[in-house]
């Protein structure tokens, strides 16, 4: 049997693997965008991020987007079981194969109708986590077009089954803090292992009543940022869910930003998580 090899070789090893995964997951991720920046995404993936992700966990995740890229029956069934949840929660959003017309060009658009597109994309944000076990995480603007009054969505397959202890934890503090539950909140913070980030994590989801709120995604990035430095600081180490979290709230920013308008997003919490 050959010796083994030192650990600081083994290490090496894993590490190369774990940048061979990644890569690929960012690889796959670029021909995604179709030429669209991810800049905000490789801005919040900082390495205040990767400090409080274990080195497993990184793995795992990096591996689980490559998989379902390539897995196209599994992406048609979870687009079959979130167009059956959505019209059950009254979200106007329907699955597309394909772009049947065209892009939602912001500019065009008055007022209302970005408001009203808005509002759409938080209720699918929202139900999907509330509503199923996965979510494809791909909401960029570009995803969507008009159908009358509701929305055609055709995404990426960027997509995961989140864990269910995380998602268990999301719910918490999402619940916690729209139902103005503070026992569940902190529920939700001691399951995402975040109590350190408790104060940052209030900042980002907002003050006031979350009804007329615009979306910036420098003031999500620094909030995030700050979040995960509270995590360092106190040597926790967090769940790899939270890449996966972290890329479907940059699709949701860049969408709501482009918009350009203030949403009620505590109406699309209350219409479409229950």
């Amino acid at each position: 049997m050959a010796p083994s090899a030192p650990c600081s070789d083994v290490a090496h090893q894993a590490e190369g693997l774990t940048s061979d995964i990644m890569l690929g997951a960012a690889k796959i991720l670029k021909r995604a965008a179709k030429g669209t920046s991810w800049s905000q995404f490789l801005d919040y993936a900082s390495p205040a991020l990767f400090d409080v992700l274990p080195l497993s966990g990184s793995l795992k995740q990096g591996r689980e987007f490559v998989s379902n890229h390539g897995n196209d029956s599994r992406f048609a069934e979870l687009k079959r079981r979130l167009s059956t949840l959505l019209g059950q929660r009254g979200v106007k959003v329907r699955l597309a194969d394909q772009q049947t017309g065209p892009t939602i060009q912001e500019g065009e658009l008055t007022a209302d109708r970005r408001v009203a597109i808005g509002q759409h994309i938080l209720e699918l944000y929202f139900g999907q986590l509330f509503g199923d076990r996965a979510a494809i995480l791909d909401l960029r603007l570009d995803t969507f077009s008009s159908d009358g009054d509701w929305l055609a969505w055709c995404p990426n397959p960027i997509y995961l089954d989140w864990d269910p202890d995380f998602l268990c934890g999301i719910r918490n503090l999402y619940g916690g803090f729209y139902l103005e539950d503070s026992a569940r909140f902190e529920t939700g913070l001691k399951q995402l292992q975040l109590e350190a980030s408790g104060d940052a994590l209030v900042r980002h989801l907002g003050s006031g009543d979350q009804r007329s709120v615009r979306f910036d995604t420098q003031a999500f990035h620094a909030s995030f940022h700050e979040t995960f430095l509270a995590c360092q600081k106190a040597g926790v180490s967090l769940h790899r869910n939270f890449l996966g979290l972290g890329l479907y709230l940059v699709c949701l920013y860049e969408a709501l930003e482009r918009l350009d308008v203030a949403f009620d997003v505590r109406g699309a919490f209350e219409a479409s998580h229950g």
